[in-house]
């Protein structure tokens, strides 16, 4: 009988602070399994990736390197 007076008249509204969401746990808690999940699932995919950036990158810096030298000096 009581809960029924409760529910029927306007209660207090709640206190400050209390809004539905999270409390930052779990946004970082998500954000950090999607950074970290694919380094895991694919990382002998990932070394072999990064062994061919690495690669591009050291042609390109072959390729600039006299460039950088004539206007560096």
């Amino acid at each position: 009988m009581r809960d029924d007076w409760r529910a029927n008249h306007n209660p207090l509204p709640p206190p400050d602070g209390s809004e539905d969401r999270p409390d930052g746990f779990s946004s970082v808690a998500i954000l950090v399994f999607v950074a970290v999940a694919p380094l895991i699932y694919f990382g002998p995919q990932l070394g072999a990736f990064e062994a061919w950036l690495v690669d591009i990158f050291r042609r390109v810096d072959g390729w600039a390197a006299p460039i950088r030298e004539f206007f560096l000096g």
